[in-house]
């Protein structure tokens, strides 16, 4: 068994898996036929699910995560009682995933169709070996350990536990925590967010802080401009979520209102009794998150973004390739994404340039979006004739 600060925690099987896998940001999650979902530093390893706070959400629905495929069982569109429902309120508990928005990226028409459009997701096996190597990485750095919760209150000290873990590690000298979790407000737009880095990296000689996120490939060659743009986006939302946390601009009441939990429920004995282990003595979630805000705030903001890129099948890194945090960029894609969520304007597709991206895509027999730019470009195409006639 590890240290304290070494230790994770899973959920015992007896918990409904769908009930609190709502926290795994992981570029490539686990397949749902997991009985038992792991949780890293910073949550459940897992599709994601509907808040466990809630009945009838509809974050259950996300039928593709990066491990699975997608078959088209239904093209028809479900809008059951949703009128005048934003896509916030229709699709997700009340609050989104950094992942939501990563999709969103590359495009937001596919988004929509995994949440209306009845799919059978099947497992595939590029993305689970992709899957194996970030849980071999985070096995590398701390233990798993199964702790029995009763409750949604329970289900987030969990989470919180892990967030401390990752601190504790930097606290005490450590170098590496992975699977961090994150969440907070970004850029005061009342949208309360959750997300989960893969590796941060700690030095003490300097007091700095460097996130690490791996993608995996299949060629040993580095991914298309477009795909690039995803990850780049990815994680440097993942850095305004860090950083907001160290400068103390979350509010665990603007939290607690999001998730809709009670920060004041008293833990069940068996989060208490693991708590315990990291030297943590709370009797509820109102504690623990005063003292996390408390140590995260000794911290220091992220300095330097890096993403590695690795070989699956030879396990060979193929580059660490450094983003630039670029504040009014990620500001004005994030306004521009919650657009969509908050319901202000209906979804849209890829442009022309980026239309290869249909060519792997599950919804493009039925996308909308496809059609009524083939028809744009077939009138373009009848006026360019015509003026040259």
């Amino acid at each position: 068994m590890g240290s304290p600060s070494q230790e994770t925690f899973i959920f015992e099987e007896s918990v409904l898996t769908e009930m609190f896998s709502e926290w795994d940001d992981s570029p490539t999650t686990k397949s749902t036929t997991e009985n038992v979902s792991a949780v890293g530093h910073s949550g459940i390893s897992g599709e994601k699910g509907p808040s466990p706070m809630t009945s009838g959400d509809k974050g259950n629905e996300e039928k593709a995560p990066t491990s699975v495929i997608s078959k088209i069982i239904d093209s028809k569109p479900d809008f059951t009682n949703d009128t005048n429902m934003s896509p916030l309120e229709k699709f997700r508990p009340g609050y989104l995933w950094v992942t939501d928005f990563t999709r969103q990226s590359w495009c937001e028409q596919q988004l929509y169709y995994t949440f209306t459009i009845p799919t059978i997701a099947e497992e595939n096996p590029v993305m689970t070996a992709g899957t194996d190597l970030h849980l071999a990485r985070e096995l590398a750095t701390h233990d798993i350990v199964k702790v029995e919760v009763q409750s949604s209150e329970d289900i987030w000290a969990i989470k919180m536990l892990n967030l401390h873990s990752a601190l504790v590690t930097f606290l005490h000298g450590g170098k590496v925590a992975r699977e961090v979790p994150v969440f907070g407000n970004p850029f005061g737009e009342n949208i309360f967010v959750v997300g989960l880095i893969d590796e941060l990296r700690f030095d003490p000689s300097n007091y700095t802080i460097d996130l690490l996120e791996l993608k995996t490939r299949q060629s040993l060659s580095l991914p298309p401009k477009a795909q690039r743009k995803q990850h780049n986006f990815q994680v440097m939302l993942y850095k305004t979520l860090f950083d907001d946390l160290v400068k103390g601009q979350v509010s665990k009441d603007f939290m607690a209102s999001s998730l809709r939990i009670d920060l004041f429920k008293e833990l069940g004995d068996a989060i208490k009794e693991h708590a315990e282990k990291q030297f943590v003595v709370v009797k509820n979630l109102s504690d623990l998150m005063d003292l996390i805000f408390h140590k995260i705030q000794t911290l220091t903001c992220i300095n330097q973004i890096l993403i590695e890129y690795v070989h699956q099948e030879s396990k060979q890194t193929i580059n660490h390739v450094e983003v630039q945090y670029d504040v009014s960029e990620i500001s004005r894609l994030y306004k521009q994404y919650l657009e969509f969520w908050r319901g202000n304007r209906e979804a849209m597709g890829v442009e022309i340039e980026e239309a290869w991206k249909c060519q792997r895509c599950d919804f493009n027999s039925v996308c909308d979006w496809r059609k009524k730019k083939a028809e744009e470009c077939k009138l373009r195409n009848k006026q360019s004739n015509r003026s040259n006639t």
